[in-house]
Formats: C-alpha cells, sequence, structure tokens
C-alpha cells in the first residue's frame, strides 16, 4: 500500500483501491484530509483476502506518521518500529 500511495505500482493495482479523499460525499468531512483508503464492503468473510480489502486495512491501521513517509526505506525502518512490538505482546 506505500507503493500504491507513492503511484510506484501499475495502474490496476492502483486502481483497485479508492482514496477517502477523491470520494464525492466525503469532501467536506475531516477525512477528506486524510491518507486513508476506503475499504468496500464484502458479502462473504473470503471477500476480505482480496487485495482491495486487506490492502486498505492494513494501511488505514497504520498511524499518521508512518503513512506520510514517502521514502520507501524510512518507511520500512518505520513499519518494523510499529508492527514487531504488537508482535510481540501477542507471542507471549
Amino acid at each position: 500500500m506505500h507503493l500504491v500511495h507513492n503511484n510506484r505500482v501499475p495502474s490496476y493495482l492502483v486502481n483497485s483501491v479508492t482514496a477517502t479523499a477523491s470520494l464525492s460525499y466525503c469532501g467536506r468531512l475531516r477525512s477528506a484530509s486524510s491518507q486513508r483508503y476506503e475499504q468496500p464492503r464484502t458479502r462473504l468473510k473470503f471477500g476480505e483476502r482480496c487485495f482491495a480489502f486487506a490492502g486498505p486495512a492494513a494501511w488505514n491501521s497504520l498511524p499518521s506518521s508512518v503513512q506520510e513517509l514517502t521514502d520507501t526505506t524510512a518507511f520500512k525502518r518505520e513499519l518494523k518500529t510499529v508492527t514487531v512490538p504488537a508482535l510481540v505482546l501477542i507471542s507471549f
């Protein structure tokens, strides 16, 4: 999703997700200025595995300080500091 957000992937991946800011009904909401992505509705639990749902779900769960990074190496470094402590807490 970091590469999708920075337009460094093929267009079919960029077109599979929708930024919240680009939605017409969110124009005056606070979420229109955020860097979040819309999660499509799914009819089955199986549909939550597709990139169009799972990608925005993972991206939206990140802190905004990590979402704002444009450098890929800095993003990976900050992503480790956010996700690894959560995994350590789960393993015990």
